[in-house]
This record gives C-alpha cells, structure tokens and sequence, in this order.
C-alpha cells in the first residue's frame, strides 16, 4: 500500500474521514485501505484573555491515504457522497492511462514516518504555536520593513499571515506579512 494526499475543502477533512471510512466499510474494501491521516497538532490559544487548548489541522484542506491504487479504490474515494469531490494532489486529466484514470504521485512511507514524527513532538514553526491578535504590536524582523514596528489590524490564521499597519513618514501604512516574518514585542 502507498499513500496518498487528498485534497478538500478547508474544514471539511473530518467529515471526508468519515465519509470514506463508512464507504470503505460498506463496500467491504478494508483489504485495499490502510489509516487515513489528518495531521492535527494541540496548541494554546488565547482569546479574551482565556487560553486554551485547540487542535488545529497542520495541512488546512488535506489528508493522507493508505491504500492500493486500482480501479476499484479510485471510484470508491470519487464515489463518496460528498459536497464537494475530494481530488488526488497530483492527479492529472491530461496523462490519463489505457484505463481512463490516471495515478497520482504517491508520498513515502518515509515522508509519513518524518510528519508523524513531527507531529508527536510537537515540532511545528514557531508561527503555529504563536498567537496573534488584532490591535496587538509586533516587530518586523525580515523584509523591506525589519526592524519597524507595527501595529496588527487583521489576522489571517488559515493563511498565517497579519494585516500590519507601519508607519513610514507619519503615515500609517498597510502591509501584510507570514507569521515568520515578525514576532510579539514584550510591553
């Protein structure tokens, strides 16, 4: 068995989870599948003052399969009802086989191995474990702008990018920057 990514809706990867493992179940096809992954790592959020611990999903809009690749188990993942219908990262119309479907490109065991890994330490950039809030001041420590600091009007996490307002000349202006591209100002 080989893995492989599949691509969804942001949000949607549980229930496409579920979705395929009922399927799975009720075609009897467990022999062609293996685990299916959505990588999530635990961090502390704060929002109104209050912290707590949210899972978030390390690849927003993906999750990995284990499974034979035939025809049998591409219909069965095409088949699934579901609103929107999960694609093979990979997959390409144009270079389709004698068959009709063409293979994504697999990732491997040892790509998986490493992201598991990963994930049970705990080790994700310092941007997944940093929240930012608006009205909150940072500085800007790579780019045109390192070195000034700047105030944060909007915040993107899905994206891990901010909306900074940086005052040059004495006017505030709007910059957007990766969360790597700045870190929190101690008050």
């Amino acid at each position: 068995m080989k893995w492989y990514i599949l691509s969804t809706k942001a949000g949607d990867e549980q229930k496409l989870k579920l979705a395929i493992e009922r399927l799975i179940a009720e075609k009897e096809m467990q022999a062609s599948f293996g685990e299916i992954l959505i990588p999530e790592v635990e961090r502390e959020e704060k929002k109104d003052g209050k912290v707590k611990i949210v899972k978030k999903n390390f690849y927003p809009g993906y999750l990995f399969i284990q499974m034979d690749f035939t025809e049998e188990s591409l219909l069965l993942v095409k088949s699934v009802p579901f609103s929107r219908k999960p694609l093979f990262v990979g997959e390409m119309k144009r270079y389709q086989s004698q068959k009709g479907w063409s293979v994504p490109q697999s990732v491997s065991e040892a790509e998986i191995q490493n992201m598991k890994k990963r994930l049970e330490e705990g080790a994700v950039s310092d941007s997944a474990t940093t929240m930012y809030e608006k009205g909150e001041t940072i500085l800007i420590k790579d780019g045109p702008f390192a070195g000034f600091k700047a105030l944060i009007d909007d915040v993107k996490e899905g994206k891990e990018k901010l909306e900074v307002l940086v005052n040059i000349f004495g006017r505030s202006t709007p910059v957007e920057l990766n969360f790597s591209q700045v870190e929190k100002v101690e008050d």
